[in-house]
């Protein structure tokens, strides 16, 4: 797979605008050698601006494939996330809190040391301090030093896109568009700006989003909430084959990923999991420079599900 050889070799941190303006340029030009048509739409939201890299017509498309290419800080702990557990996934998160209230508290005991009770300017340093750290905790999340190592978010994704175009049947080509989102780290910007240019896609549009898939043999396709049983089945059908992967397909109702399918009400996940013996399937090693595997069997796997998906939706009308 030599997309994701060079992704992970030369392209593996897209966080900066550099960084971001390299990789496009090189995936545009791949993506033309392919026969591809592309295009990159600019949206401004706040003060984040982004840029989608968009192949084919999402318009005309029966399915939509998608992964966000823009990576992370880099954090202390692993963001840790369990689809199925809502309490796990909210546990693993007290180590950074702890953190947070321990730099907190630490900053208030010196001032109640040095300054006397009760006075205007305990008040005001006490104030100053805590407002100074949700500051920087919150600069933190969003500007912080780039991960170095993106090996599953989400280069995995977006490997795994390049590589499903250039395996791509040229009959079904016509059928497929792909979305290279940016800012999904920084709250799905990219998604929902796009849904909020393309409304009728936003409601219609048939979106498989490919976000950290390339860590973990349990694949999780999580799909909207009232996707009925008959359709999970023939999802799980149609991602099988290969007994190294167990496929599971889940609605969003019993289970919470947080990507950029959200953005859509057909919006549809795949991601690749571990199974912890207590708390159940989730995501490791993530948001930390623990985040080293992509495993290329896992891309292949994804790549053969997709294709068939694709086949199938065609075939449909």
């Amino acid at each position: 797979m030599k997309y994701l050889d060079t992704l992970l070799e030369k392209y593996q941190i897209r966080k900066t605008k550099d960084q971001k303006t390299a990789f496009l340029a090189w995936a545009q030009e791949e993506i033309k050698n392919m026969g591809y048509e592309c295009r990159v739409e600019e949206y401004e939201k706040d003060v984040f601006k982004c840029r989608n890299l968009i192949v084919g017509n999402p318009e005309e498309a029966k399915v939509i494939y998608t992964a966000h290419y823009d990576t992370q800080p880099v954090m202390p702990l692993p963001n840790m996330v369990f689809p199925k557990n809502m309490l796990a996934t909210l546990g693993a998160q007290l180590p950074i809190m702890l953190i947070m209230f321990v730099v907190c508290f630490a900053g208030v005991f010196v001032v109640n040391r040095l300054v006397p009770d009760n006075s205007m300017l305990s008040f005001l340093l006490t104030e100053g301090w805590l407002m100074l750290s949700l500051v920087l905790f919150l600069g933190l999340l969003f500007f912080g030093p780039a991960n170095k190592h993106t090996a599953n978010d989400n280069t995995s994704g977006t490997a795994c896109l390049m590589e499903m175009m250039a395996q791509m049947p040229e009959e079904d080509r016509q059928h497929a568009a792909f979305i290279f989102f940016d800012q999904e780290e920084r709250g799905k910007i990219g998604s929902l700006e796009f849904a909020k240019k393309y409304p009728q896609l936003k409601a219609e549009g048939y979106v498989m989003n490919l976000d950290c898939i390339g860590d973990g043999n349990h694949m999780m396709i999580v799909t909207p909430k009232k996707t009925p049983d008959e359709e999970l089945t023939a999802l799980e059908q149609l991602f099988s084959g290969n007994d190294a992967f167990i496929t599971e397909a889940i609605t969003a109702k019993h289970a919470n990923y947080n990507s950029d399918q959200r953005s859509f009400k057909r919006g549809y996940a795949i991601a690749a999991l571990h199974l912890h013996p207590t708390f159940g399937l989730h995501l490791k090693r993530i948001h930390t420079k623990r985040d080293t595997i992509c495993e290329k069997a896992n891309l292949q796997y994804v790549i053969d599900g997709c294709l068939k998906l694709l086949k199938q939706k065609a075939e449909e009308n």
